[in-house]
């Protein structure tokens, strides 16, 4: 009866850690990237909130798990709320990796027209092919564009979160 006991517990430890481990493998995986973002400035569209400035943002780069992607986001500041120079941002688009399969994001965050820093936390809404039905989280950095005309420019923009599926 010991026997048949300690077998059952054996096997019973050995599927739920099994489980335990294939949760855990599922669960978040690292999404990283540091991609070159071309922006411009352009009028916001009907039903955006008074007042406020938008750009249309590029973006190509390695991430983890899409390779080598490009990125299509639009970016709305709430210039009524800002206060000494810093206010509320959103950030909402896809990245699509080589392969076509797509990574649907919105990021809600702060600037400041005085360090032209953009920090944001952003959500994994979901995507397409390997994408569907993911969701994660993380920040989004944009530091100062290495060049800008007052109108449009170029720059660095650091991610770094998780993936899930």
């Amino acid at each position: 009866m010991t026997r048949i006991m300690t077998s059952t517990i054996m096997a019973l430890t050995a599927i739920l850690a099994s489980a335990i481990g294939q949760a855990g493998a599922e669960s978040a995986t690292p999404l990283k990237g540091n991609v070159l973002g071309s922006f411009f400035f352009h009028s916001c569209p009907a039903g955006t909130v008074p007042g406020a400035m938008c750009l249309h943002d590029d973006i190509v780069g390695n991430l983890t798990h899409l390779g080598l992607s490009t990125g299509s986001f639009e970016v709305v500041f709430d210039t009524a709320a800002f206060v000494n120079g810093c206010g509320p941002i959103r950030k909402q688009g896809s990245f699509t990796a080589a392969n076509r399969d797509r990574l649907d994001l919105e990021a809600e965050g702060t600037f400041c027209f005085t360090t032209l820093i953009a920090n944001y936390n952003f959500q994994v809404t979901g995507g397409t092919g390997r994408f569907a039905g993911a969701s994660g989280s993380g920040t989004w950095v944009v530091p100062p564009p290495t060049t800008f005309d007052g109108v449009a420019g170029v720059g660095v923009e650091i991610l770094e979160g998780v993936l899930e599926k």
